[in-house]
């Protein structure tokens, strides 16, 4: 049977379509919201502002209040309700409540629908991919946002192979992905290709082989190296970042790997200044606000996502004009050092260069937005170290000095003890202490 390129056409619409679409579908949403999320109620009510007075997009931007996890949070704590806010007037609709995985802070509740927008762009993506009816995927369960949402790949006749996280799960791993041949895989992490590259330095088993049968696999957690990026590639395997489209749906890069795709039939996307949260014309740099299009059990409304992007909606080599951005960092993990910024991105690329430090495992220490020194954590794999600690401490102080241009501390970390401060598929990058 021959399948079309896209899963749902409304992938290839024309920009036209999609911004009367959006139209529509805000209005729609932002009375729907206001009517059944307590949380999106006490702050319209707050802001003085109802149902009526939103008739555009323009008026949407303009008028109505930015939520974030904060808000969420604060409404759970304040009132008992495990939702947050944001799904007790729709009862009986909750199949279950997760949370987010807790990396930069409390877990933030999530109340889950039968389907979700995850649900429905991640296999979107699979399917650009590659993925279809009677395939095969690896599927890795880092966190707690599994379980009954996955039915979408069953219901299009997809089987998993699921996993969890850990070591102990790599040979299980590697074993099921030259007996059932996966198509494709998700979500993949730094610590598992890690745990892979342990494995097939270990074993002699060879990864061209694991992955003869993937067409690509989606990568997530935080951002992917430039050494991991490339060493997957000599084994075959492509992949394909993703990352939150503020709890709201996925967002994945295509083949063209130029930014991360947010379906605009889910979601409608903008950028304000993480400062004064005024609103900013695409192409400028600004904090990504989301607001679901589709999910009238969770009707996040102008949710704050913390992360640092950059929009562009010019059409894409792939075929699709929905927005794309290129993600920077999250606004909270910026810190200025002499009037200069640093992101954990930057640094990744410094510390994976190392053998020692090749995992990319660091911290920044940030006690204030603003700081005198960067101060970095650094983990080092202890098996690969052929120097004293004090000489690998002094040749990365060197390099990331000259690198970044300004005052610097480095201490110095077993990996494993690293590893243990956060969830199995990341670390928090920027802490207190």
């Amino acid at each position: 049977m021959t399948h079309p390129d896209f899963f749902d056409p409304i992938e290839t619409a024309s920009r036209e379509y999609l911004d009367r679409f959006q139209e529509g579908a805000i209005v729609a949403m932002a009375a729907h919201a206001y009517d059944r999320a307590p949380l999106i109620r006490e702050s319209w009510d707050a802001a003085g502002v109802k149902p009526s007075d939103i008739r555009s997009v323009g008026d949407f931007v303009a008028k109505v209040p930015i939520i974030d996890k904060d808000d969420v949070r604060a409404f759970r704590d304040r009132h008992g309700d495990p939702s947050g806010g944001m799904s007790a007037s729709v009862p009986g609709e909750t199949v279950s409540i997760g949370t987010t995985s807790g990396t930069t802070g409390d877990p933030t509740p999530v109340p889950n629908w039968y389907r979700s927008g995850s649900e429905e762009a991640y296999f979107r993506d699979h399917w650009h991919i590659g993925l279809r009816p009677g395939d095969y995927f690896s599927w890795m369960m880092f966190t707690f946002r599994g379980g009954h949402r996955r039915r979408y790949y069953s219901e299009h006749g997809v089987s998993e192979i699921c996993f969890s996280i850990g070591p102990g799960e790599i040979p299980r791993f590697a074993e099921a992905s030259k007996r059932w041949r996966p198509t494709s895989g998700a979500i993949f992490s730094n610590p598992m290709l890690l745990m892979l590259e342990a494995y097939f330095e270990k074993t002699g088993d060879d990864p061209t082989e694991v992955f003869k049968s993937y067409k690509g696999a989606i990568f997530g957690g935080e951002p992917l190296g430039n050494r991991l990026a490339t060493l997957t590639r000599s084994w075959g395997l492509e992949l394909f970042e993703t990352t939150s489209l503020g709890d709201v749906a996925g967002a994945t890069m295509c083949r063209m790997h130029d930014g991360f795709h947010a379906y605009e039939d889910l979601a409608f996307i903008e950028t304000v200044d993480p400062v004064t949260r005024e609103p900013l014309a695409d192409g400028e740099v600004g904090e990504l606000v989301v607001t679901t299009l589709n999910d009238r059990l969770t009707p996040l409304v102008r949710y704050g996502s913390g992360d640092l992007v950059r929009i562009k909606r010019g059409p894409c080599g792939c075929g699709r004009n929905h927005a794309r951005y290129d993600l920077l960092g999250r606004a909270t993990d910026q810190i200025i050092v002499n009037g200069r910024s640093i992101l954990p991105r930057e640094i990744m690329g410094l510390v994976e260069q190392h053998s020692e430090t090749r995992a990319g495992l660091f911290q920044i220490i940030r006690t204030d937005r603003e700081m005198d020194a960067l101060k970095l954590r650094i983990g080092y794999d202890r098996d690969r170290l052929e120097v004293t600690p004090q000489a690998l401490s002094d040749r990365l102080h060197g390099m990331i000095a000259e690198a970044v241009g300004v005052a610097l501390h480095v201490e110095l970390i077993d990996e494993q003890e690293l590893l243990k401060l956060g969830p199995p598929h990341k670390i928090p990058r920027v802490t207190k202490q």
